[in-house]
């Protein structure tokens, strides 16, 4: 799976996957339009990472602890019968 990396970063890798087993996996979504942007692992009190949305281009650091139970308001269309979330005014332009 790693052949091309050199021997060092390789067994650092192996060394992160050993770590990530058994620990509770937690998906994190983009706090402005919901996409999908990674996955943490474990219950590691802030923790914060850099983050860039693939859809609405949101780009900033999320401490992780903070976003742990994000639940985005959505709306109901109910002309064409969906659930979407809404685009703040700021990021709108």
């Amino acid at each position: 799976m790693y052949e091309g990396i050199a021997p060092p970063i390789r067994r650092n890798l192996y060394q992160s996957k050993r770590a990530v087993v058994g620990l509770a996996e937690r998906k994190i979504k983009c706090p402005a339009c919901g996409f999908f942007l990674c996955k943490a692992y474990g219950e590691r009190i802030h923790c914060c990472i850099s983050v860039r949305c693939e859809k609405c281009k949101f780009n900033d650091v999320i401490d992780l602890a903070l976003f742990r139970t994000m639940h985005l308001k959505q709306v109901y269309n109910a002309k064409e019968g969906y659930w979407f979330v809404p685009i703040p005014e700021h990021q709108a332009a």
